[in-house]
Parts: C-alpha cells; sequence; structure tokens
C-alpha cells in the first residue's frame, strides 16, 4: 500500500472511531432519559394505584395499570437492549413487546394465535440458536481478546 493510502486509511479510521464513539455516548445519554422517564411514570403509576380507592378498582382499571405497566417493562427491556446490544436482549424485547400488546389489547382468536406462535418462535429462536457468546459486538470481543 502506498504511503498516501495508508494515511488515507487511517484518517478514515480515525473518523470512524471519532463517530462511533459519538453515537455510543449518545445512546448512553437517551438510555438515561428513558429510564428517568420510566421511573417517573412508575412513580406516577403507584401514586394512581394507592390513590384508587378499592371499589373503583374495576377490570377496566386493571387493563389501564397492567398496559402501563408491561409498557414500563418493555422500556426497561429496550433500554437493556441498548446497553448490551445483545442479540438476546433483541429477542427478549422483542418477546415482552409481543406479550404486552396480546395481554393489553385483547386480540381476536387469530391474533392471539399469532402473537402466541411468535412468542414461541422467539422462545425457540433463544434456546437453540443462540449461545452464551452470541452478541452483536463479536467483532469487538475478538479485536479485545487479540490486543
Amino acid at each position: 500500500m502506498n504511503p498516501k493510502r495508508q494515511v488515507n486509511h487511517n484518517i478514515r479510521k480515525h473518523f470512524n472511531s471519532i463517530i462511533y464513539n459519538i453515537s455510543r455516548y449518545t445512546e448512553i445519554v437517551l438510555s438515561i432519559i428513558i429510564l428517568v422517564v420510566i421511573a417517573l411514570a412508575g412513580i406516577r403509576l403507584i401514586m394512581e394505584v394507592a390513590g384508587t380507592a378499592v371499589p373503583d378498582m374495576d377490570t377496566e382499571f386493571f387493563t389501564s395499570f397492567l398496559s402501563q405497566a408491561l409498557s414500563l417493562v418493555v422500556g426497561v427491556e429496550f433500554v437493556k437492549m441498548l446497553c448490551q446490544h445483545s442479540a438476546q436482549t433483541v429477542v427478549e424485547v422483542l418477546m415482552f413487546a409481543t406479550a404486552r400488546q396480546m395481554v393489553v389489547e385483547h386480540l381476536g382468536p387469530n391474533e392471539t394465535l399469532l402473537g402466541v406462535i411468535s412468542i414461541a418462535i422467539l422462545f425457540g429462536i433463544r434456546k437453540y440458536l443462540m449461545t452464551d457468546n452470541d452478541d452483536m459486538n463479536s467483532h469487538k470481543n475478538k479485536d479485545a481478546e487479540t490486543h
């Protein structure tokens, strides 16, 4: 490789590194913001439940509570996915989101069957196609091991 190409390659590599670091820190900041919002929504949900009289806790109240609580769970799983960058966390987020949709929306029989099949496929993927070493940063882990 001639020296000029080597310099261009090094400059490009340096800029790629800077852009990657900026995007990584942006993910961290957004994760923190999302966690703060989840915590505030959780506090609001607890206050709403504590402020509701037992006779007023009907099925509509429970459905609303379940919808909000499961949304918070999906949010937490999403933050984990942003932080860990693993294939397993992506599958977990998809499972929680699908389960939440099925429970909260009271889907028809066909949609419910499709949701159950989707979750079963996701469980199968997690059990039979993934190992503990599966993650989206395997190239980075290999680089760290060689240096």
